[in-house]
């Protein structure tokens, strides 16, 4: 009697501890996919954690300096016919080849800090330096007469200042989700009112006396993007809305006297998906896709009607290939390059950054 209530009362606690692993293994369930994230960012390799700063969005409380180097190319050729045809076949008039080259060079400083585990916000400082490059045939209605010119710009870019949330943190079922919030300060060199003349060596050659850096308005970026980490591969997406505030400029024409006018810079939408791999514990790929739609830009002339600018609406859509590796657990070597699909797209560009924590 005594071995059978001494059984029962070991049977009733094992009975008991097998209940409580069960409901506490339930509980891991539900709770590992919320762990998932901070083990991951703890015990991570360096490549793992470079592709979720590049891709989304680390969220460390350490500071990280991110100064970067990129290099964009554009070639653009326009044929302009300015005449009428003869018996259907001479054509007489002015003919006008143009060629424009497009050189930017910009150097950026983008500064990180995790407020919190789950706020973070960074600056972006950028130093624009930009070549034009301008080729005209058809000077003097000569098809031989082949003038170039040259025109560079430096400074400033526009400023952006951004705050990120992670909304929702990555579980077995779902994603890491963050919203941000960012500013854009029109500390560039704006567009608008800036001086066209003739070159002297050819008429039908107008050339801007200087080159804008920056948009000149204020511009507001709301977007969100999620990733998933699906091994090996990690998957991301993002989606993002700028609205430009309308800004009055006291000039805004190309050539003698003031034209007063408000400025509504059309909004734009941006959408992008990739992949990355970690291919070992410092080195890591990612293939992405990004595209832009920027809508029509509005002018409101002193005293005048809205009116639409024709062609400023573009399609901007560009294929990445990119790449990091861990030199130590603090800094990284990354690089990009993107390729434009699209006709408005530049036609490439490379991007070199060195993130480093403090």
């Amino acid at each position: 009697m005594n071995f059978q209530r001494r059984y029962a009362h070991f049977s009733a606690i094992g009975t008991a501890v097998l209940g409580l692993c069960a409901a506490t293994g339930n509980a891991n369930a539900q709770t590992i996919g919320t762990t998932q994230q901070e083990a991951r960012e703890s015990q991570s390799s360096p490549s793992v954690r470079d592709i979720f700063r590049e891709e989304h969005t680390l969220f460390t409380d350490r500071i990280t300096i991110e100064p970067s180097i990129s290099y964009s190319y554009s070639d653009r050729d326009s044929l302009a016919l300015r005449g009428f045809l003869a018996l259907d076949a001479i054509f007489l008039g002015e003919l006008n080849l143009d060629n424009v080259e497009s050189h930017i060079t910009t150097v950026e400083v983008n500064t990180r800090y995790g407020i919190t585990d789950r706020l973070e916000a960074s600056l972006n400082i950028p130093f624009v330096y930009r070549t034009t490059e301008l080729e005209s045939i058809g000077g003097d209605l000569s098809t031989e007469q082949n003038t170039q010119a040259n025109v560079s710009e430096s400074g400033l870019g526009d400023v952006t200042a951004t705050l990120a949330y992670r909304l929702l943190p990555e579980t077995v079922e779902r994603p890491d989700v963050v919203v941000s919030l960012g500013v854009r300060a029109p500390t560039g060199k704006d567009p608008y009112g800036i001086d066209i003349k003739p070159d002297p060596n050819n008429t039908n050659l107008n050339v801007p006396e200087e080159l804008p850096t920056g948009n000149g308005v204020w511009g507001v970026t709301a977007g969100v993007s999620v990733l998933k980490t699906l091994d090996p591969a990690i998957v991301f997406a993002n989606l993002g809305y700028t609205y430009n505030i309308e800004k009055d400029f006291d000039d805004i024409s190309g050539g003698s006297g003031n034209q007063k006018a408000e400025v509504d810079l059309g909004d734009s939408i941006t959408a992008g998906f990739g992949t990355a791999f970690a291919l070992n514990e410092r080195l890591s790929l990612a293939l992405s896709y990004n595209h832009e739609y920027v809508r029509d830009t509005y002018i409101t002339p002193d005293s005048g009607s809205r009116t639409k600018v024709v062609g400023s609406d573009a399609n901007i859509g560009v294929f990445n290939i990119g790449g990091s590796y861990a030199m130590s657990d603090t800094t990284s070597i990354v690089t990009n390059l993107g390729i434009g699909l699209t006709e408005d797209a530049s036609d490439i560009k490379l991007t070199f950054r060195m993130p480093f924590q403090l």
